[in-house]
C-alpha cells in the first residue's frame, strides 16, 4: 500500500494528543473527531495510515536459527541476567492503540454504505487485535481499553491489568468481526483483505492454543483445544475459498527463492497480502545488506533440519554417517532445495561482484540468502525494493496441518493437502504417515510433545522452522511451545577439521586459513595474499572473537559466549517480559508480570 506521506502528516496531528484541549481546536487546517470520519473517504484515509503498523521481518535474528550476532540482542540480555524491572524497555506504544479506539468510537458519524463502513471498523478491530495480542505475548496480562483515552479519564488511566483470559477473548472478538466484514477484494495484494483477517485469525488462534497446552504454569490447559479449533476453521475458509495455491513459478531450484526476492508479488497464486516496495518511489528497506554476512549468519543447528535424499528417499540428515564432520561444502550435497535457497551455497556470486562470495567467519561462515536480491542496486544499506511477504498460503496450510495434529486428527488426505503440497514444490517426498519414524534429534529437541499423533508432529515442527526461517516466525515458536530452553545453546557455524586451507567456494582451491595464531601460521608470506585469515589467538595470546568447539578442531563459536557466564533460561520466567518500574510511579494500580 503506497499511501501519500502528506496524508501520515496530517493524522499524526490527530493521533499523538491525548489533549483534550487540541481536540476542542479543529479549524479548517488540522484534522479533528469533531470534523471527521464524516464521509467513507475519510475511513480509507485514516485506515491508509495503519499499513505502517503491519509487521514484515527478513532475519531470526537472536533464535537458535542464528549463529553469532554482532549486535546485542534482547532475548540473549535477559538469559545473562540483564533485563530487570530497572532496565526493561517497552510499554510505550499505547499511542497505536489510541488510534485504533479513535476511528471505532467516532465511525457512527460516518455517513455512506453500510458494507463499506463496517469494512473499515473491520481493519481497525483486527489491527487493534493484532496489537493486543502482541502485548499478551509479552506481558501476559494487560488492561484492555476499547475507547481512546483522554487525560480526563481517571479510572481508565489507573485502571488494573484485565486478566488474559479476558483480554483474549476480547481480541478474538475483534478477529471474528473482522473477518466477517472486511472486504474480499484484495486488489493486487497489498490491502488488508478477509483473507488476511481469517489468516492472521488462524495465526494468533494456534499461538494461543499452543501456549495454554504446553504453559502449565498458566493452569488453562483444558481450553486449548477450543483455539486450535478455531485456527483450523479459519484455515478451511481460506481453503475453501480456492483463491490460493503454493507457488512453484521457476520449478523446484527456484520457486522458493523467488518468493523472497520478487520485484513484484502481486501476480503470486501463494501471497494472500505482502508489503510493497518500490525502487522508483524510493520505498525501500535493508535485508539484502542486513542479511547477508553483517549481522549474524545462519546456524549448524538450522542448516542439520534439512532432511538428506538418499534413493529418492527423504531422510534425517543428522542419521547420515558423519554428517557432524561434513564441511560447509559437503553439507550442500543430496539436500532439501530450499537449504540451497536459504543458507549461501559454495560458488555463489554476489550481485555486482564477480568472484565468489568468501563467507565471514566472524558471524559463523553460514550467510543467509534468503531476501538477498538479484540485482547489485539493492546490495547497500536501504537500497533494496524486493516485495516481502507478510502472509503467504503456506503458512495457513502449516497452521492447519498442526492444529488438526496436536488435536490428533491429522489424517494422511489432510497432510496431503498441506505439508506435502508444500514440499511438492521442492520436489521433496511426500511424509506418510504409516511409514513415519520417531526422529530422536527432535525428540530431544522438545520432549514435552506427547500424544497419539507425537511423529508427525516433530516433523512439523521441524518442516515448519525450515519452510519459515528467516520469516521471524522462531522466536514465536519457541515460545508458545515452552522450548525457550533450545536458546540455551551456544550456536555453532561451520565445522573446521582442522588448522591450515580450506575450500569455501566449492572450487577445489583453498580461500579461507584458519590458524590458531598468527605465529602457527605455516603459509609462506609470498603467498598469503591469496587468503582470508582467521586466528583463534592475538599475537598477545588473549582470544579472538571466535574459537572452534574443540580447540583444534570443530565448530566455529563466538568465544565471548563460551567465555562468558552460561546462558541460563529461566522457567517459566522468561516467557514473559517485566512490566519498566517507572510505570508503577505512574499507575500504583497496576501489578507486576507473573513471575517478575
Amino acid at each position: 500500500m503506497k499511501v501519500n506521506k502528506y496524508i501520515y502528516l496530517l493524522f499524526g496531528l490527530l493521533l499523538t494528543s491525548c489533549n483534550d484541549s487540541f481536540l476542542e481546536r479543529y479549524p479548517d487546517t488540522e484534522l479533528s473527531d469533531k470534523t471527521y470520519f464524516k464521509t467513507e473517504k475519510d475511513l480509507e484515509l485514516y485506515t491508509n495510515t495503519f499499513y505502517n503498523d503491519l509487521p514484515y521481518y527478513y532475519l531470526d535474528y537472536a533464535t537458535d536459527n542464528a549463529s553469532i550476532y554482532s549486535e546485542p540482542t534482547e532475548i540473549v540480555n535477559m538469559m545473562h541476567g540483564g533485563i530487570t524491572p530497572s532496565s526493561v524497555e517497552g510499554w510505550d506504544n499505547w499511542g497505536k492503540l489510541r488510534k485504533y479506539n479513535v476511528l471505532l468510537e467516532n465511525v457512527h458519524k460516518t455517513i455512506g454504505n453500510s458494507d463499506n463502513i463496517n469494512n473499515y471498523i473491520g481493519i481497525a478491530r483486527l489491527m487493534r487485535a493484532q496489537w493486543y495480542y502482541d502485548m499478551v505475548k509479552r506481558y501476559n496480562e494487560v488492561p484492555w481499553y476499547s475507547t481512546s483515552i483522554k487525560d480526563t479519564d481517571v479510572d481508565l488511566l489507573y485502571k488494573k491489568k484485565d486478566s488474559r483470559e479476558l483480554v483474549v477473548d476480547s481480541v478474538f472478538a475483534d478477529l471474528e468481526y473482522a473477518a466477517k466484514n472486511i472486504s474480499t477484494e484484495m486488489k493486487n495484494r497489498t490491502v488488508i483483505n478477509k483473507w488476511y483477517a481469517y489468516g492472521l485469525l488462524a495465526r494468533i488462534a494456534l499461538h494461543e492454543a499452543s501456549f495454554r497446552k504446553y504453559h502449565d504454569e498458566l493452569k488453562l490447559e483444558t481450553t486449548a483445544a477450543a483455539y486450535y479449533e478455531k485456527a483450523i476453521k479459519a484455515c478451511e475458509k481460506i481453503m475453501e475459498s480456492q483463491l490460493f495455491s503454493i507457488d512453484k513459478t521457476g520449478g523446484p531450484d527456484q520457486a522458493y527463492e523467488n518468493l523472497f526476492t520478487n520485484n513484484n508479488l502481486s501476480t503470486s497464486p501463494e501471497i494472500i497480502l505482502f508489503k510493497d516496495f518500490d525502487d522508483k518511489q524510493n520505498i525501500k528497506h535493508d535485508a539484502s545488506r542486513r542479511v547477508f554476512s553483517y549481522v549474524s549468519s545462519l546456524s549448524r543447528s538450522l542448516m542439520e533440519n534439512y532432511e538428506y535424499i538418499e534413493n529418492g528417499k527423504a531422510i534425517p540428515f543428522t542419521s547420515v554417517p558423519n554428517y557432524d564432520k561434513m564441511s560447509m561444502t559437503e553439507t550442500f550435497k543430496n539436500r532439501d532445495p530450499r537449504y540451497k535457497q536459504t543458507f549461501m551455497y559454495p560458488g555463489y556470486i554476489r550481485p555486482g561482484e564477480n568472484k565468489p562470495f568468501v563467507p565471514n567467519l566472524y558471524l559463523g561462515g553460514y550467510p543467509q540468502t534468503k531476501f538477498v536480491a538479484k540485482t547489485a542496486d539493492q546490495m547497500d544499506w536501504i537500497r533494496s525494493y524486493n516485495d516481502i511477504p507478510i502472509l503467504r498460503y503456506a503458512e495457513v496450510l502449516f497452521i492447519y496441518a498442526e492444529a488438526k495434529a496436536e488435536l490428533g486428527l491429522l489424517t494422511q488426505v489432510d497432510l496431503d493437502a498441506t505439508v506435502n503440497l508444500v514440499r511438492e514444490r521442492v520436489g521433496m517426498p511426500a511424509i506418510l504417515l504409516t511409514s513415519l519414524e520417531l526422529n530422536k534429534n527432535l525428540e530431544k529437541q522438545y520432549p514435552n510433545v506427547t500424544g497419539s499423533q507425537k511423529n508427525i508432529l516433530l516433523e512439523i515442527r521441524r518442516e515448519r522452522r525450515i519452510e519459515f526461517a528467516c520469516e521471524y516466525f522462531r522466536y514465536d515458536d519457541l515460545m508458545r511451545w515452552k522450548a525457550g530452553k533450545l536458546l540455551e545453546e551456544i550456536q555453532q557455524g561451520v565445522y573446521i577439521d582442522k588448522f591450515g586451507l580450506h575450500d569455501f567456494t566449492g572450487d577445489g582451491i583453498a580461500d579461507i586459513g584458519i590458524f590458531e595464531s598468527e605465529a602457527t601460521n605455516t603459509v609462506p608470506e609470498n603467498e598469503r595474499s591469496k587468503y582470508v585469515f582467521y586466528y583463534m589467538k592475538e599475537k598477545s595470546g588473549s582470544q579472538t572473537a571466535i574459537c572452534l568447539s574443540e580447540k583444534d578442531h570443530g565448530y566455529i563459536m563466538a568465544s565471548t559466549e563460551v567465555n562468558s557466564a552460561t546462558r541460563k533460561f529461566e522457567e517459566p520466567k522468561y516467557y514473559y517480559f517485566p512490566i519498566p518500574k517507572t510505570q508503577f510511579t505512574i499507575n500504583e494500580n497496576l501489578t507486576q508480570t507473573i513471575f517478575w
